[in-house]
């Protein structure tokens, strides 16, 4: 029997969203009563929910989500239990070392639970860049976060994202409901949508277990 658990927030357009970035707007298309089906116009920056970080996002010349593989956003993935860290502490390298193996690293800190709250935006706990590092020495190709990003709110040059842009590696960020597989190794996918020259996307994340 197989179970998939959702690990996506739902797009409203009362979602938070990073500061500066327009809400998105969710609007009538096509009227049910008027047009005989329902079509609504979707508006809404790339970067907004879950969602994943091209490394076009901050890098020239690297790729778009649109040129990578659909292999490059699923595989193995390995939950770090991360929730006991203190708001704006640093996970160290030694604490990625289950990793090894998987394609994807997933951090649980707990977050989630200030989702749609100015909590969110606090001091979240992040990994420190030597377990970045060390996540990408043991061949992840993705580490994705129950927070808004991979560096804290106010990193001024974002060198997380750097140490997985500069290798083609993929950032999801704002998962929800990595609580309940917390040091669990299941298959994992988040597909972004497929646009030209996608710098992010918003995905539908899930967890596989069989």
């Amino acid at each position: 029997h197989m179970r998939v658990y959702d690990l996506t927030h739902t797009i409203s357009e009362d979602i938070l969203v990073w500061p500066g970035t327009e809400q998105p707007r969710l609007s009538e298309g096509s009227a049910f009563e008027r047009d005989g089906f329902r079509e609504t116009r979707l508006e809404l920056f790339s970067h907004v929910g879950t969602h994943m970080d091209a490394p076009a996002h901050m890098l020239a010349g690297a790729p778009w989500l649109d040129e990578l593989p659909a292999s490059a956003f699923c595989g193995e993935a390995w939950v770090l239990d991360a929730r006991g860290c203190a708001p704006g502490g640093e996970i160290p390298a030694g604490a990625v070392e289950p990793a090894a193996g998987a394609d994807f690293l997933l951090v649980c800190t707990g977050w989630d639970r200030f989702w749609n709250t100015p909590e969110y935006f606090g001091a979240y706990p992040v990994l420190s860049p030597a377990a970045v590092k060390r996540a990408v020495e043991l061949g992840v190709r993705g580490i994705g976060l129950d927070t808004m990003g991979i560096d804290p709110m106010d990193a001024a040059d974002f060198p997380r994202h750097h140490l997985m842009f500069e290798r083609g590696l993929v950032i999801v960020e704002n998962l929800r409901g990595l609580s309940q597989l917390a040091g669990r190794r299941f298959f994992f996918a988040a597909l972004p949508l497929k646009y030209k020259n996608a710098d992010g996307a918003p995905v539908r994340a899930v967890g596989i277990e069989n």
